[in-house]
């Protein structure tokens, strides 16, 4: 079995009377990726701030490493690494500044600070901008600045919240390549995001978080296949008559079907797709259709987000709920 590196039981925030986290329980084995997904509002900073200690719990237990976060909080300080938008650098002080005075706090020799100040640097390709005020800096360039002071110490848990926001494409891509590269090495990492795509791309594991609750956890995979059993057969046949589009409705297992010139997409279930492939492609060869392209999709996990937190009405109302409390 795979040594638990983080544990929550029944964790929950409230303020006031309002309920950020509620009653999450939650267990990530060591070098896991596991990725905290949900829109802006739904809990993931509040649930990361607590298990960096950050926060105290209104209510449950935590645990990162074998140390509680309210009573070992010391502990656990010594062994994550956080960027977020609740930590920060030393805006008047630079880069390579701010990494020698985290290092000094982490009490790391002075060798070993400078080698691992310089590979990371070298890493996120900084040269010299290392030598620049923090506040003179763009947004991208503090946010990369920020993960190498999470990871001067060589931490063996990494949170990650909301990380890629503000980073060009070319520096997101080397991050997600990084952090799964720390994961390889045995590195646990939470990864939380709004992004639907990037937990598909990287996390070996996905939860789900809605209203301060974590409604599902699963591979991406798992996740798309649990919340639908439905796949998109997609055909490109411009021109296409009404009577044969009547003939395709009316095939077994066919869910759905629209048609928007030249693009016809039925809706089936995916234990039969490729006998429904066939029918409809017999039948449109039949009518004498022309057929220039076939595509089988299927769900993605945007569409399995959206069915878990009840549809888009649901994440709406959620969404300007979220903005009356701002």
């Amino acid at each position: 079995m795979s040594e638990i590196t983080i544990a929550t039981k029944e964790l929950t925030k409230n303020f006031g009377n309002f309920t950020a986290v509620d009653g999450v329980n939650l267990e990530i084995p060591k070098g896991q990726l596991f990725g905290l997904l949900g829109p802006n509002g739904a809990g993931k900073t509040t649930l990361v701030r607590m298990l960096c200690t950050l926060l105290q719990p209104s209510e449950g237990t935590a645990e990162i490493a074998g140390y509680d976060i309210v009573k070992d909080a010391s502990e656990v300080r010594k062994r994550i690494g956080v960027v977020s938008d609740g930590v920060s650098l030393y805006q008047d002080l630079t880069i390579e500044e701010n990494l020698k005075l985290f290092s000094t706090l982490y009490d790391l020799p002075n060798s070993m600070a400078e080698d691992r100040m310089q590979n990371l640097l070298e890493m996120f390709n900084f040269k010299e901008k290392s030598k620049r005020l923090v506040g003179k800096l763009s947004s991208g360039w503090i946010k990369k600045a920020m993960i190498i002071a999470a990871l001067i110490h060589d931490p063996k848990i990494l949170f990650l919240d909301e990380v890629t926001s503000g980073l060009d494409p070319q520096s997101a891509l080397a991050l997600r390549e990084f952090t799964r590269k720390l994961c390889d090495e045995g590195v646990t990492v939470i990864w939380t995001t709004h992004y639907m795509t990037e937990p598909e791309i990287i996390c070996d594991k996905v939860g789900i978080i809605f209203e301060g609750r974590l409604i599902q956890i699963g591979t991406p995979k798992e996740l798309r296949s649990n919340v639908s059993k439905q796949s998109v057969l997609e055909i490109e046949t411009p021109n296409l008559a009404k009577s044969t589009l009547k003939k395709i409705e009316e095939v077994g297992n066919i869910c759905k079907v629209t048609y928007d010139d030249p693009i016809l997409k039925a809706s089936c279930i995916d234990e039969g797709d490729k006998q429904i492939e066939e029918s409809v492609t017999k039948i449109l060869l039949d009518s004498g259709a022309r057929i220039t392209a076939i595509n089988t999709k299927e769900p993605t996990l945007e569409e399995a987000f959206i069915s878990l937190t009840g549809g888009e009405e649901e994440i709406d109302r959620f969404m300007e709920k979220a903005h009356q409390k701002e």
